[in-house]
């Protein structure tokens, strides 16, 4: 695991740290502050430039990775067109697999565990607007952690909102919008996203059985 240890809010303003502060603490803040954009923006040309890059630039998709991202462990691969908010409220773990255009609302931590797979247009919204027009108006946003544990794997189109754990090797069936936690081990699927059944042993395949004889005998 690569950690991130540039202070991202060493040139802010006190004002804009303030807001900053607020923001990844969950508290109200204001997202339209210039400060939370210009911090937006320095993302953005992050992950512009990520996107951009061929599949076999790997040492600078890797380069660009430990410098938008709080931490990013081994064999991470992300698919363009990858987005995000602010990136260096993001955390993924080892052999972590993210497909094509994935957005991470990362107005909050976003912490994705090992061995994580997230399938095509998937959304991790960690941030929320005001429910009220005139502090929606004025920039009141709100925003609360989201935390992917190991193995948990989201189908397509799966939208994660703030405040949500996904226990260990879950499975959140395409479509589903994820409101509030999931226990680990089980299948949960809708809108909102509820346990469908636990994952078991009747679920295997033999796939694993089949490549060690296969491994075996070569």
């Amino acid at each position: 695991m690569t950690q991130n240890n540039y202070d991202v809010t060493a040139d802010l303003t006190p004002e804009g740290r303030v807001e900053w502060d607020l923001m990844v603490a969950g508290e109200v803040y204001q997202d339209s502050h210039p400060e939370i954009e210009r911090k937006r923006v320095e993302a953005k040309k992050l992950f512009r430039a990520y996107n951009a890059l061929d599949y076999d630039q790997e040492t600078e998709r890797r380069a660009i990775m430990e410098q938008l991202f709080a931490a990013v462990g081994d064999d991470v691969f992300i698919e363009p067109n990858f987005r995000c908010e602010m990136g260096r409220n993001i955390s993924i773990g080892s052999h972590a697999y993210i497909n094509f255009d994935c957005v991470m609302l990362d107005n909050a931590p976003i912490t994705i565990g090992d061995y994580v797979w997230i399938a095509p247009m998937v959304g991790l919204f960690a941030t929320n607007h005001a429910l009220d027009f005139e502090e929606r108006k004025a920039g009141a946003c709100q925003a609360k952690p989201i935390v992917i544990e190991d193995g948990v794997w989201l189908g397509g189109h799966v939208t994660v909102l703030g405040g949500v754990t996904i226990g260990r090797g879950a499975v959140i069936g395409a479509g589903s919008v994820v409101t509030h936690d999931i226990p680990a081990g089980v299948i949960a699927v809708g809108n909102p996203a509820r346990v469908l059944r636990p994952i078991t042993d009747a679920d295997k395949t033999g796939f694993c059985e089949r490549i060690a004889a296969r491994d075996a005998a070569r």
